[in-house]
């Protein structure tokens, strides 16, 4: 008897996989939870978050917009990547980062840009390294979280730092995590090693700036080389319909995304949809040759 319910209740999953519908609408939402980022997995319940700040000097106290420093204390945790829940519209046109003091992470090839990819929000910028290299903190700042995570899922091995200027950076699929939540460290610091964990197809670090829990395209503050890494300016003013332009316009597209099946191509998702295969290709930013992975999301409309 209990091998019969065991195999009933398997049927029954079974058919609700397969009773998916195949294209979706994504919502307009401003809330991670509608956010498929490419590199971000469930980070709620994996460990317990750091609630209490009583005993935290946190970077922002040093801020004079007293709103953001309360925001950031109460957002403090050591679980999710962006716990703040702030609205874009919400965020005023008049904040200033100071960009002084910037260390380059990782100084390479960029091999992926911020924006939508696969049907997705890739939040950062991925530059190629080696296992192993040196990963370095952009700014001084204190450690949000420090996590080792999965090897296939997410971001992997990961840091976030949360700097006195009031942004957030991630570094993501690291090899090896060399520091520990709520510790303080200095611009070019060494805080982890350069690997292939999480959902990664090749050794790359994956870079983000934050503001808010917002991703801001490094592209706005860096000048990006495969040979150099500055920045444009000694400081940053956010501005909501620049700073966070590809995050917005994913966030409010009425677009539609195509669940990739065993056997599918380029040229018949195109044929299905009545398109063609260079518009698949410029909606994705992705190649002619790439290879479609089964289960990933494609944009086709």
């Amino acid at each position: 008897m209990k091998r019969l319910k065991l195999l009933f209740a398997v049927c029954v999953y079974a058919i609700s996989l397969f009773a998916q519908d195949e294209v979706a609408t994504e919502p307009s939402s401003t809330s991670e939870d509608d956010v498929l980022d490419e590199d971000v997995s469930s980070l709620d319940m994996d460990s317990a978050g750091v609630k209490s700040y009583t005993s935290l000097s946190l970077p922002v106290d040093s801020l004079k917009d007293s709103v953001l420093v309360n925001l950031y204390r109460n957002g403090w945790d050591s679980t999710r990547v962006n716990p703040y829940r702030f609205p874009i519209d919400s965020i005023k046109d008049t904040f200033v980062v100071d960009c002084r003091g910037f260390y380059p992470p990782n100084i390479n090839v960029v091999t992926s840009e911020c924006g939508e990819r696969w049907g997705r929000f890739h939040a950062g910028t991925d530059m190629r390294l080696a296992i192993g290299d040196s990963v370095h903190a952009a700014f001084d700042g204190k450690v949000r979280i420090a996590r080792v995570g999965s090897k296939k899922k997410g971001y992997g091995y990961f840091v976030l730092l949360q700097h006195a200027n009031g942004l957030e950076t991630l570094y993501g699929h690291l090899s090896k995590v060399l520091v520990t939540t709520n510790q303080d460290v200095k611009s070019g610091d060494v805080i982890g090693l350069g690997g292939n964990t999480g959902r990664s197809t090749g050794p790359h670090l994956h870079f983000e700036f934050r503001f808010l829990g917002n991703p801001i395209n490094a592209r706005n503050l860096l000048e990006i080389t495969p040979d150099t890494m500055y920045m444009k300016s000694d400081t940053y003013t956010i501005k909501k319909k620049e700073s966070f332009k590809e995050f917005y316009t994913y966030l409010h597209s009425p677009a539609q995304y195509y669940k990739i099946r065993q056997g599918d191509n380029l040229g018949k998702i195109a044929r299905k949809y009545h398109t063609t295969v260079a518009k698949l290709c410029k909606l994705n930013r992705i190649k002619s040759t790439t290879i479609l992975r089964v289960g990933r999301k494609i944009r086709v409309r």
